[in-house]
């Protein structure tokens, strides 16, 4: 210790000027690790600034108003389409209810269906085939399975509702309604039900083009003039249900003259003036038929909408009004 004491100050001075050497060390190497932490995150970050700068369109501020623009504009329109294909102008809920738990009060909400069905009909005056089932043949003696409870739920709804229009239509004759055979799934291979109470909607339908719209599908086939068929699809289009018409067909049942095969002059007609009147009757002597009863077939279509696409596509049109 000698040293120290010929020159304290000396030495005193270099051991802190170490002891600061080695703290300044310690420090550097500390900061050195987190300035390299900070350089891994500044490339993490510039390159997903610059892949965010490579899209197309960039997400810069301008772009984000606009596609916040474009998505009121678009949701707009989809509340319009929902307002025009009376998607919008009933409940659902309301409408359809809950279905049922199993497969015996399912058979009894169709036995409950078929029942109101045949005493509309009595009391509409509709002539209708004895025994028929109204669409259920397949449930006459058991009820649907449990895989298929909602479906039948649904179309027990819908189907009440066209009965309902139509024989307050004045047609003179119900002959079926059909529902439409379920759709084959990939997944789960099988064979499609068939049986008369089923019909297949040939070539594709324009509600189901679009993914965010399903349907199902009825043929109704019936008897009467054309007055009854006009009432008939007048009340399917000015009902609040999302109905649309895919097809109608007509053949002629049968005509018949008014009276026990007589022919009416024209001169009978009230709206043929009296100068006429002295017409010869072998050239105006003309058939007038006073009954024309057709047969009608038609198609239509409950539109539903699938929620799930809608969900999804409203979720991906959000994103542009997130922040970046």
């Amino acid at each position: 210790m000698f040293w120290l004491k010929r020159n304290p100050y000396f030495y005193l001075s270099l051991g802190l000027l170490l002891a600061v050497a080695i703290g300044g060390m310690l420090y550097t190497s500390r900061d050195a690790e987190r300035l390299d932490q900070l350089k891994e995150q500044y490339e993490s970050k510039n390159k997903q600034l610059q892949l965010f700068l490579s899209r197309s369109p960039a997400p810069t501020k301008a772009n984000l108003e606009i596609l916040d623009r474009n998505y009121r504009q678009l949701l707009e329109e989809f509340r319009k389409s929902q307002s025009s294909l009376n998607l919008s102008t009933y409940d659902a809920n309301l409408f359809f209810g809950d279905p049922p738990a199993d497969s015996n009060d399912a058979f009894f909400m169709i036995a409950k269906y078929v029942e109101d069905a045949r005493r509309l009909a009595v009391s509409s005056g509709v002539k209708t085939v004895e025994g028929s089932r109204y669409g259920f043949d397949q449930y006459e003696n058991v009820g649907p399975s449990k895989e298929d409870i909602p479906r039948v739920h649904r179309q027990t709804k819908i189907m009440e509702s066209l009965l309902q229009a139509l024989f307050d239509s004045g047609i003179t004759e119900f002959v079926s309604i059909k529902r439409e055979a379920s759709r084959p799934d990939p997944s789960k291979p099988g064979k499609s039900k068939t049986g008369s109470e089923f019909f297949h909607l040939e070539g594709e339908s324009s509600i189901r083009a679009a993914s965010s719209f399903d349907s199902l599908a009825f043929r109704l086939e019936f008897k009467g003039q054309s007055l009854a068929m006009r009432g008939f699809l007048n009340r399917i289009t000015g009902s609040s249900l999302p109905f649309a018409i895919n097809e109608i067909e007509v053949q002629l049942e049968r005509e018949t003259s008014a009276g026990e095969g007589v022919r009416n002059s024209i001169i009978k007609n009230p709206f043929l003036s009296d100068e006429n009147a002295d017409f010869n009757a072998s050239a105006v002597k003309v058939p007038i038929i006073s009954e024309n009863e057709s047969l009608f077939f038609v198609t239509l279509e409950f539109i539903e909408l699938v929620d799930d696409a809608v969900i999804i596509e409203s979720v991906e049109l959000e994103k542009g009004s997130g922040n970046v």
